[in-house]
Formats: structure tokens, C-alpha cells, sequence
């Protein structure tokens, strides 16, 4: 049985909004919780707009449904679950949603394609459990010396150059293949998904989730330097969507905060509101009852075999680029 510690008090904001140049938003998003506990759950669509915004609508469906269904009603319910099942329970939502996607997209053939990434987080007090498909993120920021640190790995073909040293990552940016994926929701029925089960955050520390709208413009310094800049979850997540905007805004932008705090007062139960205008969603820290769903990109998928096909190929391609530049350009690609 899980016993957690006290005095910790979890203030949480979350805020969607299309961006400058898509005509409509594909991210969805969703946040329940209360004094020291939160879900919250970033769904990043794909496929074309209809279809995006389908794939991702699903996933967080899925994870409104199955999170409020029998005896467990609030997140607080889950506050004596044991860590394991409740990873598990995590792993099988994200499973479930796959499988949801899959099951509608053969149903209506307008939807064939269609997927999303998909990244649930789950606070209790100071520990965090993640569940994590595709390149939605989620980073800590630490509240004592500003550092940033990324919990998840993107599931992208730049990242798997990355990996493997092929590129640096300053090299990532800009790369033209940024938005291809060899790993999303809605593509497989057995999809591989992340679990991080060893996050601890602290008094003052800021977790920060989101769409690659957020990390196409503004790096992880700057979503630090945001992050720490002010006690209120909604301003900082406001903070950095216009941050994003204000530089192109060229794809939809989720964002979601969570602040730890000590818990200086008992507080009740509270409510999240939702607000609404034509361009964001805004899910602020204060309900019980599920959020509304708040409904990135038309983007490129890979199969794993592919990435590595795709890898041969593209070193391939920039040898023989190199060779027609001269040879003494060749050593350094890529290092």
C-alpha cells in the first residue's frame, strides 16, 4: 500500500491553443485533480484535422472514463493504491486508448491513419508515475537551482539519429525530417509505451508538459526561466504559449504546470474551471467531476524497421553530398 508524505500541496494549470497558422486545433488535453493529486494528459493528433483532432479526442476519453469509473471517483481515490498497480493501471489506459483509435479508425474509413502521441502523468504528494508515447513531453524544472531535465525521450526519427550519434542535438533543430514519428497511438496493436515510475519532484519545483507547438519555439531554458518566473501555474503556462505565438506559432500548443508547494492551510476539494474563446482552452486548477475535452499537426510515422532503413539512407545521402563538396568536409558529419 502506498503511504505517502504530507504537507505538500499541488497546484496545477493547463491551457490549449491552435496556434498562428493551423485553422484548427488537433492537441486535446486534460487535468482532474485536487489538493495533492493530479492526472493530467496531453494528446498530440495526427492525420489530417478531422482526424487529428478524432485521435486525440479518444485518448483522453479513455482516460476520463477509465479514470472515474467504480469505486474511484477523485484522483485522491487512487492516493493509497499501491505505485506498481497504479503504473500499470496507467500502462493499460494508454493501451486502451491505442486500442480505441484503432477500433474507430476501422469503422470509418475518413479516420484510416489517423493517431496521436499520447503522455499521462499521474502526481501523488512528490511522486510521479509517466506514460509516454511519442514526442509530447514532459520536463522538470527545479525549483532551487533553475535546472531543466526531459522525463520522456521523443519516439521521432531525429531523436533515434540522435541516439545513435548520427547528429548532434543542437543539429535537430530545423531538421527537415523534426516532425516524422516511429511511434504514436492508432498505428499498431501492440504499441511499445514508456513507463517512468521514478520521478520525484520537491517544494518549489515545476513539472511542465506539452506539445512540440511549445518546443518548436522556445527552447528548454527559456521553459525553465518561464516556469520559475511566477507561483501561479495558468500565468506561466499563458507565459509560454504566448512565448510560442510571438515567434510563428506554426503548429497547436498544449501546455500543462504543475507546482509543488508546502501546504500551508487544509485545503477542500476544488474545481477546475474551464474557459473558453475561438484560439485556447484553458484548464485551471480548481474540480472533480471530468474536465471537458479540449480539442497537432499533420505529421509523418515510421515503423522502427523503417527508422532504420531511413537512417542507412540518410547517411547515405549526405556522404554522397559531401563527396561532390570535397572530402575534407566528411569527417565532422554528424559528430
Amino acid at each position: 500500500m502506498y503511504s505517502p508524505g504530507h504537507g505538500i500541496r499541488l497546484r496545477s494549470s493547463a491551457h490549449t491553443n491552435k496556434g498562428r497558422v493551423r485553422p484548427n486545433n488537433e492537441d486535446s488535453v486534460h487535468l482532474w485533480g485536487e489538493e495533492a493529486f493530479v492526472l493530467a494528459v496531453v494528446a498530440d493528433g495526427m492525420g489530417g484535422a478531422a482526424a487529428g483532432e478524432e485521435a486525440s479526442r479518444i485518448a483522453v476519453e479513455t482516460v476520463q472514463q477509465r479514470m472515474t469509473n467504480g469505486t474511484y471517483k477523485k484522483p485522491g481515490d487512487y492516493g493509497t493504491m499501491d505505485s506498481y498497480a497504479l503504473a500499470e493501471k496507467l500502462e493499460n489506459l494508454v493501451r486502451e486508448a491505442n486500442n480505441n483509435i484503432l477500433s474507430r479508425a476501422k469503422a470509418k474509413p475518413e479516420y484510416q491513419g489517423m493517431g496521436t502521441t499520447m503522455t499521462v502523468v499521474f502526481a501523488r504528494y512528490t511522486d510521479v508515475i509517466v506514460a509516454h508515447v511519442g514526442d509530447s513531453r514532459a520536463y522538470m524544472v527545479d525549483g532551487h537551482d533553475g535546472s531543466i531535465s526531459q522525463i520522456t525521450t521523443d519516439h521521432s526519427f531525429v531523436q533515434a539519429l540522435i541516439d545513435a550519434g548520427y547528429i548532434k542535438r543542437e543539429e535537430a533543430e530545423g531538421h527537415p525530417m523534426s516532425n516524422v514519428l516511429y511511434r504514436a497511438l492508432g498505428q499498431t496493436p501492440d504499441v511499445d509505451i514508456d513507463l517512468i515510475e521514478d520521478v520525484q519532484m520537491h517544494i518549489g519545483d515545476r513539472l511542465v508538459m506539452c506539445s512540440d507547438g511549445l518546443t518548436l519555439h522556445v527552447k528548454p531554458n527559456e521553459i525553465a526561466q518561464l516556469a520559475l518566473s511566477d507561483p501561479d501555474p495558468s500565468v506561466i503556462s499563458s507565459k509560454l504559449i504566448d512565448l510560442a505565438n510571438s515567434r510563428g506559432g506554426r503548429d497547436n500548443i498544449s501546455v500543462i504546470v504543475i507546482v509543488v508547494e508546502g501546504d500551508a492551510s487544509s485545503l477542500h476539494d476544488q474545481t477546475l474551471d474551464m474557459s473558453t474563446d475561438e484560439d485556447d482552452t484553458t484548464l485551471s486548477y480548481r474540480t472533480l467531476p471530468p474536465p471537458t475535452t479540449a480539442s497537432t499537426r499533420p505529421s509523418s510515422l515510421l515503423s522502427l524497421p523503417d527508422v532504420h532503413s531511413s537512417i542507412s539512407r540518410y547517411l547515405h545521402m549526405t556522404s554522397v553530398m559531401l563527396q561532390g563538396e570535397g572530402s575534407d568536409r566528411r569527417e565532422g558529419v554528424g559528430r
